[in-house]
């Protein structure tokens, strides 16, 4: 008797903790995303170099903060390179980086330093903060 009320016992926590482990895992809201219309210059700070975010990725909203920003989450795919993973020493590390549409000055460096595609270069002459002055200005630099 007390081995068949044993089993039952176990038998019900297991399918408690079955519901609970599917419960977790199951997830009916959508994420919210937004794909960019422009590149984004990542990074770019005092002794950093300069990266852009292409236009196209998909931005997952993952929290908006008081302080006036947004943190986004971006999946890449890694391949060719084998890179080693380890356990974190913080509960909740993260290391984010910012983006920034690109401004007259970045621009500048980036047509000097940086492999724009003419389809980056218009996404960001038609969304950046880039006044038509300065972007005379650039392009008297380069005739």
């Amino acid at each position: 008797m007390k081995a068949a009320f044993g089993c039952a016992v176990a038998a019900l926590l297991g399918v408690a903790a079955g519901v609970g482990i599917a419960m977790e895992f199951r997830s009916d809201e959508m994420p919210k995303v937004h794909k960019l219309e422009q590149p984004l210059i990542i990074g770019g700070g005092p002794g950093q170099t300069a990266a852009l975010l292409p236009a196209g990725t998909s931005l997952y909203f993952d929290q908006a903060f008081p302080e006036g920003f947004v943190r986004y989450k971006v999946y890449v795919n890694v391949e060719g390179v084998r890179l080693e993973s380890h356990e974190s020493q913080e509960k909740f590390w993260l290391s984010p980086l910012s983006a920034r549409p690109v401004d007259g000055e970045q621009l500048r460096k980036l047509l000097r330093d940086y492999p724009l595609s003419r389809d980056d270069l218009a996404a960001i002459l038609e969304h950046s903060p880039v006044t038509r002055e300065e972007i005379r200005e650039l392009l008297a630099e380069y005739e």
